[in-house]
């Protein structure tokens, strides 16, 4: 049975990994898409997700998720 330091833990990285995925998926829309107001509506979601890894990282730096 998982403490509850190991689900938040588990939470925290699962959380992290689909943040990266996230913006790894917009960005690569954003390259096959050729309509430029499309392709900046992907790119701001591109950088909203990156935005949340970083203050995810954070978090998990300052509670010691490594």
């Amino acid at each position: 049975m998982l403490t509850e330091q190991e689900i938040m833990n588990n939470a925290f990285k699962e959380m992290l990994a689909q943040e990266e995925g996230m913006a790894k998926k917009y960005a690569q829309l954003a390259k096959q898409i050729t309509e430029p107001k499309l392709q900046q509506m992907l790119k701001g979601m591109e950088q909203g997700a990156r935005n949340q890894y970083s203050t995810l990282s954070q978090a998990m730096s300052k509670l010691g998720i490594v």
